[in-house]
């Protein structure tokens, strides 16, 4: 089931298309790129157009968590980590990381949904170079991006041919979104334990 904020979103981008997608992909990405690939599906939005517009919006997001821990003052810094009930310990490990191995921790950091923002924050803290954070974000942008577009498309594919959902082209289509779902949890969870590995 969809829950109100998910139904008010797809109602955003059907009426306002690329125009709303891209600062709704900068505040919620995740989410809003599923619902975008099912309305490709529908035929309400085009792939191509879609897919960049997704990819702009989410580094621009990335460089606002970037910016926020390069450039805030540390007073309020420590207040957003608090509110977050973010480690200070925790947030010194990932820069240490990240002075020492800050491609794999970027990529695989943005490939992991959970911790995925805390990784942004530090990068920041730690001034990794702007054009090293941008380069390693889309390189995991880029893959990410089209699995979850992936993902909204076979929805939309499947809702769009209901009529004969019990045909094993539609059927197919379901497993394969279901695939694509446990790849993008598998890839998030293991992006995870590495970057919590390399923090060690």
């Amino acid at each position: 089931m969809y829950t109100h904020t998910q139904l008010v979103i797809f109602d955003l981008i059907f009426r306002y298309s690329y125009l709303i997608l891209f600062p709704l992909i900068v505040v919620e990405g995740p989410i809003v790129t599923i619902i975008a690939g099912f309305l490709v599906a529908l035929g309400f939005l085009d792939f191509i157009p879609a897919y960049f517009t997704i990819i702009a919006g989410d580094l621009a997001g990335d460089t606002l968590y970037y910016a926020a821990g390069r450039w805030w003052l540390k007073s309020t810094l420590d207040k957003v980590f608090s509110f977050l009930k973010i480690d200070k310990d925790n947030i010194a490990k990932l820069e240490n990381s990240l002075k020492t191995h800050k491609g794999k921790v970027l990529f695989f950091g943005k490939l992991s949904h959970a911790i995925g923002g805390v990784i942004l924050f530090a990068a920041g803290k730690a001034k990794v170079p702007f054009k090293d954070f941008l380069k390693f974000n889309l390189l995991a942008t880029l893959p990410k991006s089209l699995i979850l577009l992936a993902v909204g498309y076979y929805f939309g594919s499947t809702v769009s041919n209901f009529s004969k959902y019990l045909s094993l082209t539609v059927l197919g289509l379901f497993v394969f979104t279901l695939v694509l779902i446990g790849l993008y949890f598998l890839v998030s969870y293991v992006a995870s334990k590495f970057v919590t590995k390399l923090e060690k």
